[in-house]
């Protein structure tokens, strides 16, 4: 089979983040590159708890374009841990199972999945006892996920997949491919907005407007539609969905953002020395879904006293940033790592489960997020594509797997 997978090796992102200085087209997907399309052979038999998956759709997701571009540092606290250098890209994805394990008891052949657990993980490999977290249903904060699975092969961006049947989750008959492919991200916005939740009449802010923010903003609409919600977006497109989605205000990047925090909240900006400024006063909770130096700066000076901030976007290398609103205003800085188990109403649920739930009720909509369509084969041209939001208009970029699609649009 066909599959994109990554060598994440320190010479390779070298030679790519010095190659794109000449040419970022060919620093991609030169020979040097981390990036590589070959053609897989499938394990002689399968292990006795795993499935075979034929994909139908494959998500380019921001971290799979992060690994495309090299982008990032063996300096990051989780380069530290033991890990591997081939990466299989896409964990954004739909599909069916066309063949299981001698052992596999819930799925059968036939039956259409997403994947869900990290490869890693002990529900992803099966792995007894639990580690704490895993028995929480927090897979993504397994306390073993560095311990990959060596029988995994393929992913989203591959023509087939085979894994553990822990890392997969059944897909509804109501829900279409269009929205199984989106499951996953969902997910992830789903569970930003409930790692702090917002309370009726609570002035909110989501930095980032790619898939991850719309789906983080339009969450957290769903949870509380009482609260106020206003974006801050690099695109005239994304404001759009932004609105769609439940925004009440927009900010565009490269306005006077500060005077439009404190026109919005009522507060008040400050002006120091040397272009220093900060807004006292500001938003009960600011969503950051960008993750860089300078949003994560921002969404501590944006955030009022006492109020709170959810880091959703990640940046792969050290950061210098000003934390003294944690100190000086009390500002809560959480973090947000996938996705896992939630607390609902009185119950313990997967957070997939509860996205087809909120699916199914109208308060979740998808419709507008996949924007472009490719082959596997034009995976030059799809992940170009992903990369020029400012030309393509790009929003989610999808392989079709299914021998169907048509030139990108």
């Amino acid at each position: 089979m066909k599959a994109l997978y990554v060598n994440v090796t320190a010479p390779r992102m070298l030679a790519t983040r010095v190659l794109a200085r000449l040419s970022k087209r060919g620093a991609y997907f030169s020979p040097l590159a981390p990036l590589r399309e070959e053609d897989i052979p499938w394990p002689p038999v399968l292990e006795p708890h795993h499935v075979r998956v034929r994909n139908r759709l494959g998500g380019i997701c921001g971290s799979d374009v992060h690994f495309v571009q090299a982008d990032g540092d063996f300096r990051i606290a989780p380069a530290a841990l033991p890990g591997i250098t081939r990466i299989y890209l896409g964990h954004e994805l739909v599909g069916d199972v066309v063949e299981i394990g001698s052992e596999v008891k819930g799925y059968k052949v036939g039956d259409r999945v997403v994947s869900r657990t990290l490869a890693g993980s002990c529900l992803g490999q099966g792995r007894e006892p639990l580690c704490r977290y895993c028995a929480a249903g927090n897979y993504a904060l397994c306390e073993e996920a560095r311990q990959q699975d060596p029988h995994s092969v393929g992913g989203g961006l591959a023509e087939e997949l085979v894994a553990h049947e822990g890392r997969q989750f059944p897909v509804p008959d109501d829900v279409t491919d269009d929205q199984a492919v989106l499951l996953e991200p969902a997910a992830c916005g789903l569970r930003s907005a409930l790692r702090r939740r917002a309370q009726p009449g609570d002035l909110v802010m989501v930095i980032g407007c790619g898939t991850i923010g719309s789906m983080t903003l339009q969450a957290i609409h769903a949870i509380q539609p009482d609260c106020e919600i206003t974006a801050l977006a690099e695109f005239d497109y994304q404001a759009d969905m932004a609105r769609k989605l439940g925004a009440s205000n927009i900010i565009m990047l490269g306005s006077d953002a500060y005077s439009e925090v404190a026109r919005l909240t009522g507060g008040r900006v400050y002006r120091g020395r040397l272009g220093n400024r900060t807004v006292v006063g500001g938003f009960d909770l600011v969503y950051d879904c960008v993750g860089k130096a300078q949003t994560l700066r921002d969404a501590l000076r944006w955030a009022r006293a006492g109020g709170a901030v959810v880091l959703v976007g990640v940046n792969l290398a050290p950061m210098q940033v000003d934390l003294t609103p944690v100190w000086y205003s009390e500002v809560e800085l959480v973090g947000m790592m996938a996705h896992g188990g939630e607390d609902w109403e009185g119950e313990r649920v997967s957070t997939f489960d509860l996205v087809v739930r909120l699916l199914r009720e109208g308060k979740l909509n998808f419709d507008g997020f996949i924007t472009h369509r490719f082959p596997l084969s034009e995976y030059r041209k799809a992940f170009l594509t992903a990369m020029d939001q400012a030309h393509s208009h790009s929003f989610k970029v999808v392989f079709d797997h299914k021998g169907q699609a048509a030139e990108g649009r």
